[in-house]
């Protein structure tokens, strides 16, 4: 005893001189802090286009014609959803907005690297706009005024992602793919001052301050001169000077480690590699037809994989096709999106979409284009009629109720979510969403709702929150449906 007593003393007296061993035995209590939106001070602005989403974690700003929209991004979102793969290599992860895994042995705890904020900007009707991203600036109530960087050294006004890390770059070949590809994800994913955002398009990426204080109560995110028009000669001649208030709180322990438990509805701790399938199908001959008729919203997939992501501990993949290739094979699920053009379903198109079933696939089906003329749910209908009759065992196409899993598995609806087919003008409007039952299992739905639509937010100033919650419900069951 007096030996173990002589070595632990010993032990704390090499700790004194070695901060590596200071949290052996009395590791600090960590306090976790988010920043969200401040709704208090958004409503002191008395502008009625700035607004906060229902769940209470992206501002915004609609001006009707155009709509800007930002999110904080957290570590554990950047760590674990947007980069996992480059997060689990401590101080050599190619993760360039966070510290990875990698702790502070002087501090024992993972300390923040930047403020990292996500900017979504859409452009309805404009001509075209454009953002710059270093005419931001992030305010805190301590008086700190921080500046945004660019992504690369030269001709950056303030600071820059490049000259950051080449002062920290050593002269080894690890160290030098390191920077290449921390350096790679800058450019893919942080918004930079340049090609205009033309009408009808979209564009979304990331803006990076340093760091806040823990702490740090209030924040000002101030965006200048915001582009929203172009003259004659093609120079910028209208401008937005806009102001986003945030606040930071510190995240409860209990929403810690349901944060960290995420998605244990589907009896999986760990990150589920998630891969879904847009699927391409021919149209009909002798129709004016969309640019890309299968894929009707582009973003509709991209923003519901990023909610589910977000929600469940998922590793999304997208992938595009027909059924009969290898990468739509192995997908959880697959949507078939109507644009108004009507499809040629083949008969090997058909048996693909009952193979797919038969081995454990999931089929959504919606429709994205709503005009009385368009007989969208009497094909959609047909063509799950034909893939009934693929399937070997006791099938029948029939309404989901909502006592069903799939309104349950991630949040409980007691209801419908409300579809594009409510909001629009068109008589085309439904009150339920069918399904195929094989055995007694559902593996398709036949919504005619429109949902797609309202994932995307393209156009549109409609709340999306329910609907995204209803399509990470539809992720969710389909995980657990591939399993079984």
């Amino acid at each position: 005893m007096k030996k173990f007593v002589l070595f632990i003393f010993a032990l704390f007296l090499f700790a004194g001189c070695n901060s590596i061993f200071q949290y052996v035995f009395m590791p600090p209590e960590r306090e976790e802090y988010s920043i969200i939106p401040d709704p208090d001070l958004t409503s002191k602005l008395e502008d009625s286009s700035y607004f906060v989403s229902k769940d209470g974690k992206m501002v915004g700003y609609n001006a009707k014609s155009w709509k800007l929209e930002i999110r904080y991004m957290s570590d554990f979102q950047l760590n674990n959803y947007e980069f996992p793969d480059e997060s689990g290599k401590f101080e050599a992860s190619g993760n360039p907005y966070t510290y990875a895994n990698w702790i502070d042995p002087s501090i024992g705890y993972t300390p923040r690297r930047f403020s990292v904020f996500k900017v979504t900007i859409y452009n309805y009707t404009n001509s075209k706009i454009n953002f710059d991203p270093e005419a931001s600036l992030l305010v805190t109530d301590r008086g700190d005024k921080l500046n945004a960087y660019a992504r690369e050294k030269k001709n950056a006004k303030f600071f820059s992602m490049e000259e950051y890390y080449q002062k920290r770059k050593g002269t080894s070949g690890l160290e030098d793919e390191v920077f290449e590809t921390r350096m790679g994800i800058v450019r893919r994913t942080m918004l930079a001052y340049g090609k205009p955002i033309y009408k009808g398009d979209s564009r979304d990426g990331l803006i990076v301050f340093d760091p806040v204080s823990d702490n740090i109560g209030k924040l000002k995110l101030s965006i200048d001169k915001f582009v929203t028009s172009y003259d004659e000669n093609n120079d910028p001649a209208e401008f937005a000077n806009l102001e986003f208030y945030f606040k930071q709180v510190a995240v409860p322990k209990e929403e810690r480690e349901e944060i960290k438990s995420n998605g244990v509805t589907l009896k999986d701790s760990s990150i589920i590699e998630m891969s879904v399938a847009q699927i391409k199908y021919a149209t009909m001959p002798g129709q004016s037809s969309f640019d890309i008729p299968w894929n009707p919203k582009p973003r509709s997939l991209p923003n519901l994989m990023q909610t589910a992501a977000r929600n469940l501990k998922l590793k999304p993949k997208i992938v595009e096709g027909s059924f009969d290739d290898e990468a739509v094979k192995e997908s959880h699920v697959a949507f078939i999106f109507g644009s108004g053009i009507s499809p040629e379903f083949s008969s090997t198109f058909v048996s693909g979409c009952a193979e797919y079933l038969s081995n454990g696939g999931f089929l959504y089906i919606d429709n994205c284009y709503f005009s009385g003329e368009y007989p969208f749910l009497t094909l959609m209908e047909s063509f799950i009629g034909d893939v009934r009759k693929k399937l070997v065992g006791k099938s029948e196409i029939k309404r989901i109720n909502l006592d069903h899993p799939l309104f349950s598995i991630w949040k409980e609806f007691t209801a419908l979510p409300t579809g594009m087919d409510d909001i629009s003008s068109s008589q085309m409007k439904s009150d339920e969403i069918k399904g195929l039952f094989w055995d007694g299992k559902l593996v398709a739905i036949i919504s005619s709702k429109g949902y797609p639509v309202l994932w995307s937010d393209e156009g549109s100033s409609y709340d999306n929150v329910t609907q995204l919650d209803f399509g990470v419900n539809l992720i969710s069951y389909s995980i657990k449906n591939r399993k079984k």
